[in-house]
């Protein structure tokens, strides 16, 4: 520890750390923002498994994604919707969820059976199967989906 103190620059100019002008002005310096929220794409997959247990949060989303049925004849008609909501400790849907965005696709029509297919993702797939460790992590705090239903990239 002591070679390592007197090779260093500042050691060489017979500066400490705490007398480094650079290194008083970061450590005044915010920290950088937590993400406010959890944000996952959701897109149309035939035969997405079942997540039978959820212990990280990337499951979470694959466990709506597997959920999800994309209204029947849209075949990729380009809407997007992004919705924003909390979960309980157990799994179920804290509040109501609400609607942040939509993108008309090409057939405008589609927009209520779009919408209702991410409803009914939810419905039928809540209370998620959350383990104990991640119900409590994850309690509260805002997840945002985002359903595209475009072919993947």
């Amino acid at each position: 520890m002591l070679l390592a103190a007197s090779t260093s620059p500042l050691a060489a100019r017979g500066l400490s750390l705490l007398d480094d002008p650079a290194e008083e002005q970061r450590r005044y310096e915010p920290l950088p923002s937590l993400p406010e929220s959890l944000n996952g794409i959701v897109r149309p997959q035939k035969d997405a498994p079942e997540v039978p247990r959820i212990d990280r949060i990337r499951d979470v989303f694959r466990a709506i994604q597997a959920c999800w049925r994309p209204p029947r004849g849209s075949g990729y008609s380009g809407q997007e919707l992004t919705i924003r909501l909390s979960f309980k400790r157990s799994g179920e849907v804290l509040g109501l969820p609400k609607i942040t965005y939509y993108r008309a696709g090409s057939e405008p029509e589609q927009r209520e059976p779009f919408t209702r297919s991410v409803r009914e993702a939810f419905v039928r797939c809540t209370p998620l199967p959350f383990t104990d460790s991640l119900g409590g992590a994850v309690a509260g705090r805002p997840f945002v989906f985002r359903f595209v239903d475009s072919q993947p990239m």
